[in-house]
Formats: structure tokens, sequence, C-alpha cells
């Protein structure tokens, strides 16, 4: 008799000293070199407000209040001399350095949306690298990209610069980033892999309110890039604690390094390695290619309709953080207040993930952050409910992101589940660039951002109706278990569960 993966995990600890280890790790790189960079364009590529200088020509500029986004006045600066206003609010950005104003705004979301164009291209690449050569390997060298290119961008006066780095801050992160979430998933079971995948989000929560508190205390934008830069140091360093998957070593035929690390886990976790031999799968396709994720329509169907959610969580979910800092009080305490909802909202999906399935789990949300979003649009001014309401948005559309990233990870075999989650989070990018230009649009109208959002939250829930449901199936390792689907005539909500999915690793 032979054992599976899973089956080992079983008998060695599918949630003990070993996994919490491993989450420690990851979580501390996603609080350092995730969440920092992704975010820290919200501070540091904000407009503040603008006044007139006093004493300047009255009949030039006349406005004796601080004007804002928002304002009717807001343009009316692009036609005056550069010494009759000046910024207000007390803080510095790109924005203030290199006069990101009126026919430049729009540079205001290149400089925010170029780090998804390089995240996109390291999560493609990521994705097929991993698969081939092995999670660790790529996870490593996206830490070393990040944390390279952020000290490179912190004291060059260069806008051009500062534009490369973030490129190769995003590609570094795409490189990284997805096999952070596959690694761990991939140390567990099904039986733990939500709360292990969820759990890593906090870590995002933990960097998303330290990022703020650090703009709040360090106004000036290069020392705030400083300061972030210097908790991605350690990264370095305790990246190379973190072993090879276990399931990638062992479905490319390393059985033997795999049976060692496995030895090693057991011993971590006070437990007795399993004397048996692991289950082999002889004369199967090992590795997958991009063409897999489109062998049959059922599959094109699963791949096109997960691509959507991504890009829609993606888009909402980044445009809702982006225009935190826009919707009127302080910048600082939105962003906070719109970060802390992270909380409840991933404890709550690991709750109903697991009570309720993957796919009820993001559907609701979708619904109710597309209800959220629509509402926000219809008050008139009201600068606290419409904050209310974005902590709502923000609550219901993190439900969703942080569902689909479990949802996704099972849903395709081990030989190109980076690869798939890496297209899937590609397609994702393509929100996360839009979400810069969505939220520019409240210079054109305040409703277009959550509008816009709240549109596309519906579109996407309608759609991932369609997909099956996966809570309770153990990963699947084989290509040719996922090929299988095209030999079977079933409905779509019990697609994986009538195809052997999880042929060769089924409990």
């Amino acid at each position: 008799m032979t054992l599976s993966i899973d089956e080992v995990f079983q008998e060695i600890g599918e949630f003990h000293k070993f996994q919490w280890l491993m989450l420690t790790i990851i979580g501390y790189t996603v609080f350092a070199t995730g969440t920092f960079p992704v975010m820290i364009v919200t501070f540091i590529t904000a407009e503040p407000n603008w006044q007139c200088v006093k004493g300047y020509n009255s009949s030039i500029c006349n406005f004796n209040e601080s004007i804002g986004l928002t304002s009717k006045h807001y343009k009316d600066r692009c036609d005056m001399p550069r010494e009759a206003w000046t910024y207000v609010e007390g803080f510095t950005s790109t924005v203030t350095e290199y006069d990101l104003v009126c026919d430049k705004s729009i540079l205001q979301s290149v400089a925010q949306s170029c780090y998804w164009v390089g995240a996109l291209l390291g999560l493609l690449l990521g994705g097929y690298l991993s698969d081939k050569f092995g999670r660790r390997k790529i996870f490593i060298s996206g830490i070393v990209s990040v944390t390279l290119a952020t000290w490179i961008m912190i004291f060059p006066k260069s806008f051009e610069l500062f534009i490369i780095c973030r490129v190769l801050i995003g590609i570094g992160s795409g490189l990284y980033y997805n096999n952070s979430f596959v690694l761990l998933a991939e140390f567990t079971t099904a039986k733990y892999r939500a709360k292990i995948g969820i759990y890593s989000f906090l870590f995002w929560i933990a960097g998303l309110l330290v990022l703020a508190l650090i703009g709040f205390l360090v106004p000036d934008w290069r020392y705030f890039l400083l300061v972030t830069a210097c908790f991605a140091v350690p990264c370095l360093f305790i990246s190379w604690f973190v072993p090879e998957s276990m399931r990638w070593l062992q479905l490319h035929g390393r059985h033997e390094i795999a049976r060692k690390q496995l030895e090693k886990v057991a011993h971590l976790n006070g437990k007795e390695m399993p004397s048996k031999d692991f289950k082999i799968c002889e004369n199967r396709a090992k590795t997958g290619s991009f063409k897999h994720l489109f062998s049959n329509w059922k599959l094109v169907k699963i791949t096109l309709i997960n691509w959507n959610i991504w890009f829609s969580n993606a888009l909402v979910y980044y445009g809702a953080s982006y225009i935190s800092v826009d919707i009127g009080g302080s910048r600082y305490l939105n962003f906070a207040l719109t970060s802390l909802v992270e909380l409840p909202s991933n404890l709550l999906c690991i709750v109903t993930a697991n009570k309720f399935g993957r796919k009820k789990t993001v559907v609701v949300s979708l619904i109710m952050a597309f209800i959220a979003s629509i509402i926000s649009v219809l008050i008139p001014g009201n600068t606290g409910a419409r904050i209310i309401l974005a902590l709502l948005a923000k609550f219901f559309i993190n439900m969703s992101f942080s569902g689909i990233y479990i949802w996704s990870t099972e849903m395709f075999p081990t030989c190109i589940r980076t690869m798939s989650l890496g297209s899937s989070s590609g397609a994702g990018r393509f929100g996360s660039f839009a979400a810069s230009y969505i939220v520019w649009l409240i210079r054109v109208h305040r409703i277009l951002p959550f509008g816009i959002m709240g549109i596309i939250c519906l579109q996407a829930a309608i759609l991932a109706i369609f997909l099956p449901e996966t809570k309770g199936k153990p990963t699947s390792e084989i290509l040719d278990d996922m090929l299988q689907l095209s030999t079977k005539k079933v409905q779509s909500d019990n697609l994986i569960d009538k195809t052997d999915f999880n042929a060769d690793n089924s409990e």
C-alpha cells in the first residue's frame, strides 16, 4: 500500500509547528515585500489639496478655502501662474515634487499602474518557471528583486527612474507572490488549506495598518520609502528557510528528496514518519503548459470565468483602496479603516468557505460589494455615509478576493497550479492596472469610480455561478486528471466531483 502526499501530511501533522513556522516566514515576506511595495503608491502619489498664495494678486486667485479633487474649482489653477497657488496638508509626494497636476495629473495613475505592468510579466513568467523549476527558487528570486529595486529608487530625483523601479518591483512581486500562497497550500491538506491561506492574508492587513501609521509619522515621501525598504531586508535571509514544495518534488520524480523534507517536517512536528512508500504515477505528464488551460471547452469556460473574477476582484479591491484617501476626512484614517475591515472579512471568509463552500462565498460577496458600491454613488456629498459604504464595499470585495485565492488554487492540479494561479493573477493585474484610471475619473464626476466598480462586481457574480465547487476536495497532482474532464458529460455544478479530478489523491 502506498500513500499520497495528503495522507503523509495527515500522519505527520496538517497544521502543527512546521506549518506555523512557514506561515510566519512567508507571512512576513508578504508584510514587508508584498503589502508595502503594492500599496505605498496610495500615499506617495497622493495629490494634496491646494489653495491660493496669500498676498498674491486676488484677481488671479481669490479662493479663501482649501480646494480638493471633488471641488467645482479644482481645475481653476490650471489657468493660473504656478506661483499663484500652493499645496496644503503638510505631506510630500511625487505629485508635489514633479507637479503632476492639470495636464500631467494622469501621470499619477501611470505611476500607480506601471507596477501592475511588471507584476503581470512576473506572474506569467513566474507561473511557468515555478511549475518547471520549483516554487522555492522563484519565490526567493522575487524577494531579492523587490528588495533591491525598492532601495534603488529611494534617492535619485528622476521620475523616469521611479517608473522603471516600479516596473521592476512589479516583476519581482509577480515572481514570488503567487508562489507564497501556493507553497502554503501545498504544505498542508484540504482540511486546513483555507485556514492557512487566509491566515497569510492577516499579514497583508497588518502591513496596510503599519503603512498608514508610517505615512502619518513620516510625511516626506522619500523617507517614507526608506522606512519601508528597511522592513524588506530581513526577507533576504529568512526566505532561505522555506523548503521546496514536497508535492512538486514528488511530481517531478525526486522522491527521496521529498521524503527527507517530509521527515524533517515530522521531526519538527513531533510525529512519526510513516514507512510506506509514496504513491507514484507512472507514464503520465508531470508538467503542463499554458495550452492545457484551454484543452477543451469546459476548461476554457473554467479558465476564462476564473480570469474574469480575478480581474473584477483586483479592480474593485485596489480601486476602493486607492480612492479611500480621496473621499473626504483624514486620508490616513480612511486608509486604516478600509484596511482594518479586511480582518473580520478574512475571518468570515474562513468560516463561510468551509461551511458553505468557495462558490457561495465568492458569489454572495461580489453581490454585496455591488450593492454597497451602487448605494454609495446615490448619496450626494455625505462624507460620513460615503466612508461607511466604502468600508462595506472593501469588506465584501476583500472577502471575495480571499475566496477566489483558495478556489483557484484548488481548481487546477499541482503540475500547472502556479501557472494557472499566475495567469489568473495576471488577469487580476489588468484589473489592478485599470483601477488607477477608474479612480482618476473622480475628477470627471464623483459617481463614476464606485458606479463602474459596482457594475463590474455584478457581472462577475453572475458568471461565477457557472464554476465548479471544490470544497473538501484534496488537491489533484497530475495533469491527466484534469484532462479527463473532456471525456465526461456532467453539469457544471458537480463537474469536479464526477470527473475524478483528484483521482490520485482521493481520501
